[in-house]
């Protein structure tokens, strides 16, 4: 394979390799998968032939400004694409929600992308919800009813409410006496998926 000469093939590998990189695989398995078989392939095309790659790399800093409104459009965007793999049982903008969430953290790792990093929203699964759960922080009480749901079946205003939540539990960790880091965005709550974390000795 050659090396890309056009700034437009070279954006639709980043949006290949990002594409296949943050699908969450956990979605298609288990006794009753998220999505359908299939799905997957649906997904990546998304991404390289119909999201936004080149205003990402251009104009992050105008996406960042208004990101909440933009998150919304694209999750109703990739919604349009798969709502045909999506179970029955299931809210599609919820689940490409959590395609597009997991996409924009892997597209970090590219400088240009990286303006949106204060803004990117915490993927939502069952092994967050039943963290939070767990640790009950005062300022998710307004939604802790929301975290025996199924995330993928949650409305977008309750996904909303959840993600203002959880910049409000940044902030509440950030405040803690005698922490030694403060955090800057909420993807950095990827932590609550670690089932039963033990610090090695």
């Amino acid at each position: 394979m050659a090396a890309p000469l056009t700034r437009s093939d070279f954006l639709c590998r980043i949006a290949a390799e990002t594409a296949k990189m943050s699908y969450p695989g956990s979605m298609s398995r288990g006794k009753r998968p998220v999505v359908l078989k299939g799905t997957k392939a649906l997904v990546e095309s998304y991404f390289i032939r119909q999201f936004p790659m080149a205003e990402m790399w251009e104009d992050a800093n105008r996406i960042a400004k208004t990101f909440e409104d933009w998150h919304r459009g694209q999750s109703q965007a990739i919604a349009g694409t798969i709502k045909c793999s999506v179970p029955d049982y299931h809210d599609p903008v919820a689940v490409s929600t959590k395609f597009l969430n997991t996409f924009l953290h892997q597209l970090m790792k590219y400088e240009p992308c990286r303006l949106l990093w204060r803004s990117l929203h915490l993927p939502l699964d069952q092994r967050v919800f039943k963290a939070l759960r767990r640790l009950r922080p005062e300022s998710l009480s307004f939604v802790q009813q929301y975290f025996s749901q199924s995330p993928y079946a949650l409305r977008y205003d309750t996904y909303c409410s959840i993600q203002q939540c959880l910049a409000q539990y940044v902030n509440e960790l950030n405040c803690r006496p005698g922490t030694e880091f403060r955090l800057t965005s909420r993807i950095e709550l990827n932590w609550l998926w670690i089932d039963d974390f033990q610090h090695p000795e």
